[in-house]
């Protein structure tokens, strides 16, 4: 595997031990609430170096939308990032709220959007 594909699965795997959500496989808008999506990285190449020196991942945690929405995210989001301040070469930089699109047409769902930035 390459650096990318190993700190993905890096991070993959610490999300899946955080405790009341399930890591959603698919970036689409078919979101079983309480969930966590992991979306492609953005990569960056620093002068000089053939591969990306660092990739910045956006984690977004998706709740049901009702009138603990608010609470659930704030119980989710700091257990979400200190999941992925455990990654070796990790750190969480900032977590904005945000919603997600629903496919089942009755609203969007509310969301964080965490940033996590791994040194590969």
């Amino acid at each position: 595997m390459n650096a990318i594909a190993d700190a993905e699965r890096a991070l993959w795997d610490a999300l899946s031990q955080v405790a009341g959500v399930h890591v959603q496989p698919d970036f689409g808008p078919a979101v079983d609430p309480p969930a966590v999506v992991l979306g492609p990285p953005a990569l960056v190449w620093e002068s000089g170096c053939l591969g990306p020196s660092s990739a910045q991942w956006r984690v977004y945690v998706v709740v049901t939308a009702d009138e603990k929405s608010a609470q659930r995210l704030y119980e989710l989001v700091p257990a979400v990032a200190d999941a992925l301040d455990g990654v070796r070469q990790a750190a969480v930089t900032r977590a904005d709220p945000g919603r997600w699109p629903n496919s089942t047409g009755t609203g969007d769902l509310p969301t964080y959007e965490i940033t996590v930035e791994v040194a590969l």
